[in-house]
């Protein structure tokens, strides 16, 4: 049976699961709540929900279309004809997870993901490529700092719509820019290093060096830009969730 990780406020999982009965799928698949098992999601490499595994193994997380979900629990695959469609899906994927998107903008470098396999074959869909056991080397000769720039802009999106979305979840409001000069740049300096990090495996700010601050002031400078209409997504979004739905 196909499981997929899910997060009982995050509007993507509803979103499968929205999928998922419009098709009939539901009885098909089990739901695994990550805010009541954590430790248990990141034992099995998925690093943002929704994700998908398959006896136990995680094939997808990230970036996907809907056509895909229907696929993987109506085939148990998805079709990914190329390492090079694979790459470019992982790129996608990359600021698909704020884990992920924070990791990699603070560090100003992608190839931080290079070591953990798992996570380079579910992001990317390479399981389900022929030669996907090569993909793990096709990347390591492509990921470096010089792909930062293409994905800056991405990144900042997905670090804008994750501070607007904990603003709300904190204040029970919808943040405007008003709001967050009030809290000032300390705060979401603050707020972007404690959240990227993870435990004292990667702790950004410990040898946050000017390269570093001048990222995290441009991150804020971004913010300050897009968070009153991040802010009212955020809002639409949250409401749009019905309680319960993952029981």
């Amino acid at each position: 049976m196909l499981e997929v990780y899910v997060h009982p406020r995050c509007s993507e999982s509803y979103h499968v699961y929205t999928i998922l009965k419009a098709e009939g799928l539901l009885g098909r698949i089990n739901f695994l709540n990550v805010e009541k098992a954590p430790f248990h999601a990141l034992e099995k490499g998925v690093f943002g929900v929704p994700a998908f595994s398959i006896d136990g193994r995680v094939v997808l997380q990230g970036y996907f279309e809907d056509d895909e979900v229907k696929s993987l629990v109506a085939e148990g695959r998805i079709y990914v004809e190329s390492l090079e469609e694979a790459y470019a899906r992982l790129l996608k994927s990359i600021y698909h997870s704020f884990t992920v998107a924070s990791a990699v903008y603070l560090a100003g470098d992608p190839s931080i993901i290079l070591g953990s396999e798992a996570y380079l074959m579910s992001a990317s869909g390479a399981y389900f490529v022929p030669e996907g056991g090569s993909f793990p080397k096709y990347v390591a000769e492509r990921l470096g700092p010089s792909v930062f720039p293409e994905l800056e802009r991405d990144l900042l999106r997905n670090i804008a719509g994750n501070f607007a979305r904990d603003l709300y979840w904190l204040f029970g409001e919808a943040p405007s820019r008003t709001m967050v000069e009030g809290l000032g740049e300390g705060f979401f300096s603050a707020w972007l290093f404690s959240r990227a990090s993870i435990g004292r495996v990667f702790v950004p700010h410990s040898l946050a060096g000017q390269d570093v601050r001048e990222r995290v002031s441009r991150a804020w400078s971004y913010v300050l830009g897009v968070v009153d209409k991040a802010g009212q997504r955020v809002v639409d979004e949250q409401r749009g969730i019905p309680a319960g739905w993952l029981g």
